[in-house]
């Protein structure tokens, strides 16, 4: 992982109440807004090991919504995103799974998300103090640390609207 100074270790300005079920997943769901330019507006989520475990309690349902919303990790609606989503009229349900078959890691999520006539399956990892990473897009492996500097604009065109494998399409 990319460490760019010690607030990376020590972890991110955050609606909390954990950096790593929280702070994480709000990244990794606005990578998926950014991916999509927009909120999707129907969105399938896998939490998988500790994710699928805490995940109310932690707020990893309400931080992956925001993120989807197009919050940063410090916007103090992230406790209320889910009924901002409803409210958006933004479609979403939670599935929680055991072990992730796609990434060796506690804090995985996989998503299933669709704007418009764009769907896109992203998976990513929450791996502590704010910090995550992509490791899937469409059915292609990729590591995109998202506290670094990334090309989104050729993320997109290497893998939107490219799935590679149909077990990756979920219940959209």
């Amino acid at each position: 992982m990319i460490y760019n100074s010690c607030f990376d270790i020590i972890g991110p300005i955050m609606v909390g109440p954990s950096s790593s079920h929280t702070a994480g997943v709000v990244s990794i769901g606005k990578f998926v807004y950014d991916f999509l330019r927009g909120e999707p507006e129907a969105v399938q989520i896998i939490f998988y090991d500790s994710f699928s475990e805490t995940y109310k309690g932690h707020g990893t349902d309400k931080a992956v919504i925001g993120g989807l919303l197009g919050m940063d990790t410090d916007d103090k609606r992230i406790r209320d995103a889910i009924e901002i989503a409803a409210e958006r009229s933004v479609a979403f349900t939670f599935v929680c799974e055991g072990e992730c078959p796609y990434y060796d890691h506690p804090n995985t999520a996989l998503i299933t998300a669709r704007k418009e006539n764009e769907s896109v399956v992203i998976g990513g990892v929450s791996i502590g103090g704010g910090i995550s990473k992509i490791f899937h897009i469409n059915g292609y492996t990729v590591d995109i640390p998202l506290n670094a500097d990334y090309d989104l604009a050729e993320i997109r065109a290497r893998y939107a609207e490219k799935p590679r494998c149909a077990a990756y399409v979920g219940g959209l």
